[in-house]
């Protein structure tokens, strides 16, 4: 399972986010952690740039063993300052644009549609910047 940090300070590295991440595998009144030391796989650091607006966001991306861990991860760590950084995890989503289901036959009447549209961000530039 995937858990994604977003908004962090342009300098983090890799290893602070998961560094931070292995502090939230223990409970809070656990001075100790108590999980083994392989319950993170991976962890990246990603740069999105903004085309039309030209702001550059860094966010972070951290692998987990096991959904269980993922869900203690992102209670003990949602809102809380960790390391200097303000995180606010939660579970990553991957998003598929040929899944999308308001993508209708050009014949079908767009009044019965209630939903919004496609809120996402059109040119992006997706750069993976670190990884460990």
């Amino acid at each position: 399972m995937w858990i994604f940090f977003k908004h962090l300070p342009r300098g983090v590295s890799s290893k602070e986010i998961w560094k931070a991440t292995m502090r939230g595998t223990r409970s809070g009144w656990s001075l100790i952690p108590v999980t083994k030391k392989n319950a993170i796989k991976r962890s990246k650091i990603i740069q999105i740039m903004d085309l039309n607006t030209d702001l550059v966001e860094y966010h972070g991306i951290v692998q987990v063993e096991s959904p269980k861990m993922a869900n203690t991860i992102i209670e003990n760590l949602d809102g809380k300052t960790v390391n200097g950084l303000f995180l606010k995890p939660h579970r990553y989503f991957r998003r598929f644009p040929n899944r999308d289901r308001r993508i209708k036959p050009q014949h079908w009447n767009q009044g019965d549609e209630r939903r919004a549209n496609d809120r996402r961000r059109s040119k992006l530039i997706t750069r993976v910047i670190e990884i460990i």
